[in-house]
């Protein structure tokens, strides 16, 4: 079972000092202390916190609503009870319970002023509290009985599931006839605690009322020693706008603007990044098809491309090494004494360049004949190297031409 600190709120709403209560399976000796709220954020450690708000300043009461919807009930109930509040209903706060078999809704009203006084002093002293119940509906609850407990500030008095009542103590007994007299179901037990042996309700005692006192208690946090709150069945005041979830909307409304656009921002930086890795991945593929194409003209025998850049590096590498013994030129050797040349000609645009058997094959467009006859003047003055214009062709105003260059020992 989850630890339980259990704090008990000061009935004048306004005192800092605050008693609570550690309770667990594993807090052997559980004990009451007193503070300020800070004192109790040391303590929490993943524990479940309950506060408990005074009686004197909580009403406990039940409507009958023909509606299911939580809305709609939590909307029509401040008009359903107008008339028996003093105060304005704009200024309550009302919190529910689950519906009896009769239909009837359990509902606690609070002053919405204490509710955010709590709240602030909650936040300031960096206090997450987990629900808030009326103390009232702190005390045990036996089958068929009635509960009290008698306190120096006054007496809790619990009669049903969610129904009980915060009084002075001087009033016990008007109360207590007044109840039995108006109650559908009397109880068969009065359970009284007390710390002052002299408190008795002997003459409520009857034939159907049981009256059994259990003397020694000293107070309700010490009561609740024993057995903790059940939570689950109980009105938690922390609905509607004091709910936990409202209370984190309201911390987040001040950057939900900011957020937005931090959230248009990464969309739009992830957009780019989508057409950008796009872009790169066309290009990619352009230059790998265009590096096969090159390699195709440049090795046509090759069947089979894998990767075109480290098979021309193995090719090149293989014609820098290799050759036949006889050939006196060499791939690289017409490769780059016919560069000299072509970069003596103006214009020249170099389309392709294949190497066969030790014959270097090149595909270019010069500006025209006169061009290419210079050229082919510029690359026989080369020693031993013999050329031949195998193509000559006027497209475009330019010419095409095809000059197959070779060693003279090819």
């Amino acid at each position: 079972m989850r630890d339980q600190i259990i704090i008990r709120m000061p009935s004048d709403g306004n005192s800092d000092v605050v008693q609570w209560i550690k309770l667990g399976d594993s807090i052997l000796s559980p004990s009451v202390k007193q503070g300020d709220l800070k004192d109790i954020v040391e303590e929490i450690a993943g524990a479940k916190v309950i506060a408990l708000a005074p009686s004197n300043q909580v009403l406990l009461t039940r409507v009958s609503i023909p509606t299911s919807n939580k809305q709609r009930l939590l909307k029509a109930i401040p008009y359903a009870l107008e008339e028996e509040l003093a105060s304005d209903v704009e200024q309550l706060h009302f919190a529910t319970g689950a519906a009896d078999e009769a239909g009837k809704t359990p509902v606690a009203v609070i002053e919405k002023s204490l509710m955010n006084r709590w709240q602030e002093k909650f936040n300031a002293a960096g206090l997450n509290v987990d629900i808030i119940v009326p103390e009232v509906l702190a005390l045990p609850l036996f089958e068929n009985s009635w509960t009290l407990l008698v306190e120096e500030s006054g007496t809790l008095f619990r009669t049903d599931l969610f129904d009980g009542y915060g009084i002075d103590s001087d009033n016990i007994d008007f109360v207590l006839q007044l109840a039995i007299s108006k109650a559908e179901q009397k109880p068969k037990q009065l359970q009284v605690y007390s710390l002052d042996d002299a408190v008795q309700f002997d003459s409520f005692a009857t034939d159907e009322i049981e009256i059994i006192h259990q003397q020694g208690q000293r107070g309700l946090l010490w009561l609740l020693a024993s057995a903790g709150i059940d939570a689950q069945n109980n009105i938690n005041l922390l609905q509607g706008d004091y709910s936990q979830r409202e209370q984190l909307g309201k911390l987040w409304r001040p950057w939900k603007f900011a957020a937005s656009l931090a959230g248009v921002w990464f969309v739009l930086q992830l957009t780019v990044s989508i057409i950008q890795s796009s872009q790169l991945e066309t290009q990619s593929a352009d230059l790998k098809a265009e590096a096969e194409q090159i390699y195709k003209q440049t090795f046509p025998e090759a069947k089979k491309i894998v990767n075109p850049r480290v098979q021309m590096k193995q090719k090149l590498a293989e014609l820098k090494s290799g050759g036949s013994s006889d050939s006196k030129a060499t791939f690289l050797r017409l490769l780059s004494d016919s560069g000299k040349a072509f970069n003596q000609t103006s214009g020249l645009v170099l389309r392709s360049a294949r190497f066969k058997n030790g014959v270097l094959i090149v595909e270019i467009d010069v500006p025209n004949l006169q061009a290419l006859d210079k050229l082919k003047q510029r690359l026989a003055g080369n020693k031993g190297m013999i050329v031949e214009i195998q193509s000559a062709a006027s497209r475009n105003n330019k010419v095409q031409g095809r000059l197959q260059i070779k060693g003279q020992a090819s």
